[in-house]
Order: structure tokens, then sequence, then C-alpha cells
């Protein structure tokens, strides 16, 4: 058997494994039977049990591995695009523009957002934040690479601009209310419960889009592992490659 082949097998195993543990496992002691019972539509379980593994533990089970899947993509396509296994999106500061965006709504507009005559608030404004602090960053990255054609050169702006970002936040922090630092910080770290099924069917959409795009990508980019001319004579619009390149843009 190719080792390529046995490595996908023994990692989907482990994922498999790691899935099943994660509904299994936690501060509520629930029977693997039941668990089984109630993924299979059983209605008979404890109300309680039903709400655990069905609002709790599978839609954060979900979020962890599409989450994964999608950042280990985008840093693999990123390190292949400029062949630098540094690349990635905390050196290209989309992480800290992210950080900056959210930092910004937290700690300097309270908590909400307005664009327009729309205004939000909560979740939906981080999220939103972060977005556009995460686009923000790429435009000007996307800029400096129409000037700049050294791949080099495009890690060490992306540096600069993620160092940029951070001191903008450590400003704002100094600045802002212990509550308001706290929040931050909270979000910093990262965390998977506030997610329930009914934010699925979007989340899910998304990152499968996203993922069968990087699909489309491979040959292109096995191309331009190669050299650009190389990839170019094969007629791989090297331009058009990375402007379609996908970017893990929040951390949730």
């Amino acid at each position: 058997m190719n080792r390529g082949v046995f490595y996908c097998i023994g990692l989907c195993l482990v994922i498999v494994i790691l899935f099943a543990l994660n509904l299994l496992l936690g501060s509520v002691s629930i029977p693997a039977e039941d668990v089984m019972r109630i993924l299979l539509g059983d209605t008979n379980e404890k109300a309680s049990w039903r709400f655990i593994i069905l609002e709790s533990r599978l839609p954060q089970a979900i979020t962890a591995m599409f989450c994964g899947a999608s950042l280990a993509v985008s840093g693999l396509m990123l390190q292949t695009v400029f062949r630098n296994p540094l690349a990635g999106p905390s050196i290209f500061g989309i992480n800290s523009g992210a950080g900056l965006g959210v930092a910004l709504v937290m700690l300097f507009l309270g908590g909400g957002l307005s664009v327009g005559s729309l205004q939000f608030s909560g979740f939906a404004a981080v999220l939103i934040a972060a977005f556009i602090g995460a686009m923000a960053v790429m435009a000007v990255i996307f800029f400096f690479s129409t000037l700049v054609r050294s791949h080099v050169m495009l890690l060490i702006i992306g540096i600069m601009i993620g160092y940029i970002s951070n001191s903008a936040i450590s400003l704002l922090n100094f600045f802002a209310t212990d509550e308001g630092v706290k929040s931050y910080m909270v979000w910093g770290l990262g965390s998977f419960g506030g997610v329930s099924m009914a934010n699925m069917p979007v989340f899910v959409g998304v990152s499968l889009c996203g993922l069968l795009g990087a699909l489309l990508l491979i040959k292109p980019l096995n191309a331009m592992l190669l050299g650009d001319r190389y990839a170019e004579n094969l007629g791989v619009n090297i331009i058009a490659v990375r402007n379609w390149l996908p970017q893990p843009s929040v951390d949730l």
C-alpha cells in the first residue's frame, strides 16, 4: 500500500476516534449507548442529555473539525504559493488584523458596531469586526503584492503589519476598562462554547465551499511549486490563483 494512502487512512481513523471521544466525554457522564440513541433520534432519552449532546457536544465537535481542516488547508496553500514553510495567517498579520478589529469594537466602541442604519452588537459585532480587520490586512498585502515581486519581502511586510496591529491593540488595552480588557482576553483565548446547531448549516456550508474551492487549486499550486515561469508555460494564471487563494480570517 502507498505510504501516503496509509497515512491518510490512519489520520481519518484518529479524527473519527477524537470526534467520538468529544461526544462521549465531558463534565456530565453519559453512557455510550444513550449517546448513540440520541444521535439516532431517540426522543425517549433524558431531555438534559439530549440538550448536552445535540446543542453542546455535537456542534462543538463539528466546529472544531471544520475549523481545523480550514486552517490546515489555508496554511498549506500559503506555504505552497510562497514556497516558504513560515508562511501563514499569523506571519502575514491576518490574525492580528482580525484581533485589531475586535479590539476596536470591544475596547473602543463599547461592544457595538454601526454600519449605516444597521446596528450590530454582541457576537455579530465581534464576527463582523474580525472579518473586516482581516480583510483590511489582506487588502494591504494585496496592494503591496502588486509592487513587490519578492515573496520574502511580502513576508516581511506581513510581519510588520502584524507588529503595528499588535501595538494598536496594546494601546487600546491600556486605555480600556478592566471589564473590556477581560472580555478581549477571553475572546483571544478562543472558545467553541457559544456555537449551537442553529449555526451549523451556514458554518458548514461556507467551510465546505472553501475546502472544495481549495481542491480545484491543487493542480495550479502543484505547478507553481516548480516555479512561476513553469506554471505560466502550462497555462496557469499566476495572478488569478493568488487572488482566489482562500485565507482564514477569524478566530472563534
